[in-house]
């Protein structure tokens, strides 16, 4: 098996077409047939299906897309990173964040980003998970940080870190010093939610039909700062990670318990368009988030 070949298979795949691909990488469509051809006997694995209007991948061709990607994305990575020309590198990436990761990744972001690529503009995104799931599948974002996405033909997901929810209240109010608070317990108290369609609301929201839990929500926010201010003042209670009282400059006002009996968990996944033909600054700035995001989210 060749790089040369791998590149090949990548092109091809990307432009669903042999001929297109042929005219993208300036050769002739037998020859990329066969190339392509070679590969599948190589692997021993049909990685398109042909059809007179066209080709797409098996199930095979994805998996080994992936792995082609990987590979010829490492190998770049270590050309550039070798030259030294990381530095030199310049476009712009743009990233997107719900208002509640913001508060703690955007800083230590710009930070790693403005260090690597001093030339290169970063572009950072506060919005709803459904609006930037829509933003990457359009093209407007080269990648979002997003809670329990589900991956897809049209989108690739990569698991981050999982986190642990917690019941935020306010600090002296009826909860006191809780070293945790059990699930059935969120039906006593009044809970207020960003408005349906939320992963967290959906995820707490899913729990309490399991747990035979009625919720009683009290009011709709969607705004971040709006839900803390109302939860300072003990109009209710609302859930979500431990980050948002770490990265709050009032976090003082703010008390984070744990959910046991279950305990409640999301996962943080990068979310990237799968037929996105990403550039060498994109697929850098990819590995300068996870390892940001690995720092700053993981717990000790």
């Amino acid at each position: 098996m060749e790089l040369e070949q791998l590149k090949y298979f990548i092109q091809v795949a990307e432009h669903g077409s042999f001929s297109r691909a042929a005219a993208a990488l300036a050769v002739t469509q037998p020859f990329l047939s066969r190339q392509v051809r070679r590969l599948e006997v190589e692997l021993h694995r049909h990685l398109f299906y042909r059809h007179g209007r066209g080709i797409w991948l098996t199930e095979d061709g994805e998996r080994f897309l992936r792995t082609a990607r990987s590979v010829t994305h490492q190998l770049e990575l270590a050309t550039v990173v070798s030259s030294g020309a990381a530095h030199e590198l310049t476009g712009r990436f743009a990233f997107g964040l719900t208002p509640t990761l913001s508060r703690t990744v955007t800083v230590p972001l710009v930070r790693a980003f403005t260090a690597r690529f001093p030339l290169a503009r970063l572009s950072i995104v506060e919005d709803l998970s459904r609006k930037l799931h829509e933003r990457v599948l359009s093209g407007q974002l080269d990648a979002a940080l997003l809670h329990d996405q589900a991956a897809s033909s049209q989108i690739e997901v990569e698991p981050v870190c999982r986190l642990a929810l917690h019941l935020l209240t306010r600090l002296g109010g009826a909860m006191g010093q809780r070293g945790s608070v059990d699930f059935a317990e969120l039906a006593g108290l009044p809970m207020i939610f960003p408005s349906a369609p939320n992963p967290l609301r959906s995820l707490v929201e899913s729990q309490a039909v399991s747990a035979g839990v009625e919720l009683n929500v009290v009011c709709d926010v969607d705004g971040v700062e709006t839900i803390l201010d109302l939860v300072r003042e003990g109009y209710g209670h609302t859930v979500t990670s431990a980050h948002v009282v770490g990265g709050d400059r009032r976090a003082d006002s703010l008390l984070a318990i744990p959910i046991a009996g279950p305990a409640l968990v999301t996962t943080l996944s990068l979310a990237t368009a799968s037929r996105h033909r990403p550039s060498t600054l994109h697929r850098m700035a990819l590995d300068v988030l996870r390892h940001v995001l690995t720092r700053v989210l993981t717990p000790a």
